[in-house]
């Protein structure tokens, strides 16, 4: 028995959650190959339908669309407009698949330009509903919100910025992971406008009790300073509270106002006279090594400003037997500052640095460190020799540079490849699914179909939208015919028999086949007439069915011998990368016109599926069946 045609025969059944269960159970046995095969009458036999299904089924439906290619821009739009009442449902699961479909719909635009807006207007819909949705459920819901808005924010910025107060941290009723995600989430919402409301909620989260919280607070207040969101003032504003934050009793707190710094004047070298007052005493009191090596390096940067700051390093030098136990970031911090400070003031600088190269060259504990103080070393004596001016401007040529985005957070291939696994644990773990899930079990996603009946330009068929309010369904039909039960014994006793002990009622003879279907052996068609005859049969009247074959064709040709052998023949046929297609018809000797169109993928080698979709000018459902079992004669 072919389980999968029984399945697609079922699209068909008029109770809406046997469909959504045939979706389940399709997309699972045809996991391999990507999932149900979909096709537009597929599509839009279903989307005329949603209104009829559950919220869970909704959400098997709704998951269809992000594989599926619409056949023109105005069928994208139709289908968007079909699924914009779906977010107004407090399901999450619902609004989330309508997301993921409307970003994969926009993706689909063909006008370039047009699907750069259309990303932004889909955006703009959805964020009335997203909010809502954060601001309302669980700790568990929001976090996993939270996390894909977190993805959404990068794709269309600017979009949720007025919306920026929802976003701060309830102590009262956030657990701390949600803390994090928002406190995370409120740079990337900074604007001219609610810069300083969000900076001084970050400032106030800086004092938290939670050290995690209270270093992401201070790296949010960088990331403002540094991608120049906040408008005029703003850089000098940051530096200042970063500034204050040096001198804070909480170990912590000044180590990531120092590395906080160290970014800030890496992007606005113009705040060296702000930042550089207390750089010297800071290094006598911060303990962790991140701090101090931030420190290090603004007295390089700072080493015109600040007087004393060759005689800071001085010390260091002096003692770097002892800094050798810290971490190596702060022996290549003092490297990197010393070789600064020694074009900036030579005469103060020439005998200390000389010192300091002896020792990193003689300290094999790391190796980068060893490797790069020989290159500096190397540098300066080529450039005594050669040309001075040419080896200081190699050295301070970074130190002046102004990058728009570091290279630590130029992240932008990763998240390309999040959205494209949008509303999965892919988001949830920062990660692309083929680093946590084995190959064996992994989806494979498949754009479907891969071309349409439809020529550019063509209208779509219309596709219905839901009905104000459903009216009852009627009585089958079938119940209301039957006719009444014959009396029986066990019937007048007025018992039931449940457990099969009495011998079972004949099972009615099944009626053979009518002998009238046949076809013409003879059919001539044009391509013209072929394309005007398939596009005046609405798709959402058209028969999907899956034939099994009995192994994968070696070439188009083998599969037209066998289907003209029993009078289907071939308008047109051809192999692609990843698929056979086939172009059908046949009339039957009743005057009945079929049209197929076909396709065989190419991955189902061990168990290929001839997929058809079926239309006919004057035929019946019961002639497409007919044919279809032509059709599994055929290529048995």
């Amino acid at each position: 028995c072919n389980f999968v045609d029984i399945l697609y025969e079922m699209l068909r059944d008029p109770d809406a959650s046997v469909v959504s269960n045939c979706i389940l159970v399709l997309n699972e046995i045809m996991a391999d190959s990507g999932g149900m095969a979909i096709n537009r009458a597929i599509m839009m036999h279903l989307l005329n339908r949603i209104h009829e299904f559950s919220e869970f089924g909704v959400i098997v439906l709704i998951e269809l669309i992000h594989r599926y290619i619409p056949a023109n821009d105005d069928e994208a739009y139709s289908i968007m407009t079909l699924l914009d009442p779906v977010l107004k449902t407090s399901n999450s699961g619902a609004v989330m698949a309508v997301i993921q479909a409307f970003l994969a719909l926009a993706i689909q635009i063909q006008d370039t330009a047009s699907a750069g807006d259309m990303k932004r207007h889909v955006i703009t819909r959805i964020k009335a509903p997203f909010v809502t949705l954060v601001s309302a459920g669980s700790s568990e819901l929001v976090h996993v919100l939270l996390k894909n808005m977190h993805a959404i924010v990068d794709l269309c910025p600017g979009i949720f910025n007025d919306e920026y107060r929802q976003f701060y941290v309830k102590h009262n009723h956030d657990p701390t992971h949600v803390q994090y995600l928002k406190v995370k989430i409120l740079p990337k919402l900074a604007n001219p406008n609610n810069a300083p409301d969000i900076v001084s909620e970050l400032a106030e989260l800086v004092q938290d009790s939670d050290s995690q919280l209270s270093r992401l607070a201070v790296r949010s207040m960088t990331r403002i300073a540094c991608h120049n969101v906040g408008g005029s003032g703003c850089e000098q504003s940051v530096a200042l509270r970063l500034v204050e934050m040096l001198d804070s009793t909480v170990d912590h707190v000044c180590s990531e106002a120092a590395t906080g710094l160290a970014s800030v004047i890496r992007s606005h070298p113009n705040l060296k006279e702000i930042i550089a007052p207390p750089l010297p005493r800071c290094l006598r009191y911060i303990q962790e090594s991140a701090g101090r090596a931030s420190i290090i390096y603004l007295l390089g940067e700072c080493g015109d400003v600040v007087d004393e700051a060759p005689y800071v390093l001085e010390k260091l030098i002096d003692g770097y037997d002892e800094e050798r136990n810290l971490n190596s970031n702060v022996r290549a911090s003092l490297l990197t500052s010393t070789i600064k400070l020694f074009f900036q003031r030579p005469p103060e600088v020439q005998h200390m640095l000389g010192r300091l190269l002896a020792k990193i060259t003689d300290d094999v504990s790391s190796q980068d460190l060893h490797d790069r103080g020989l290159y500096y070393y190397r540098l300066l004596q080529a450039g005594a020799a050669s040309n001075y001016q040419t080896c200081q401007q190699a050295v301070l040529a970074a130190a002046s540079a102004q990058p728009a985005l570091f290279c630590e957070e130029d992240d932008a291939d990763l998240r390309e490849e999040l959205m494209k696994e949008f509303n999965t644990l892919a988001i949830l773990y920062g990660k692309p699914s083929v680093n946590f899930v084995h190959s064996k079990y992994r989806m494979v996603h498949v754009l479907m179909p891969s071309e349409h009946p439809l020529p550019p330009g063509a209208d779509s068929a219309p596709i219905v939208p839901p009905p104000i309010a459903a009216a009852p369904a009627p009585a089958p039909t079938a119940i209301a015919a039957a006719p009444p039960p014959t009396p029986t014994a066990e019937m007048g006793n007025s018992v039931m028999d449940l457990l099969g002990f009495n011998p079972p009622d004949p099972i009615p003879t099944p009626l053979p086949p009518s002998p009238s279907f046949a076809l013409k052996s003879v059919v001539t068609m044009s391509g013209e007439e072929y394309q005007a005859s398939w596009d005046r049969v609405p798709d959402a009247d058209a028969t999907v069915s899956a034939i099994p074959m009995k192994s994968m064709p070696v070439s188009t040709e083998a599969v037209e011998r066998q289907l003209s052998s029993f009078h289907i023949f071939t308008m047109a046929s051809g192999e692609l990368p990843t698929e056979f297609k086939f172009f059908l018809y046949a009339a039957s000797t009743s005057e009945e016109l079929f049209m197929v169109q076909s396709n065989v993928n190419k991955a189902d080698t061990a168990d290929p599926l001839l997929i058809v979709t079926i239309k006919t000018t004057n035929g019946s459902n019961k002639s497409k069946e007919l044919l279809v079992d032509e059709l599994k004669k055929a290529l048995s």
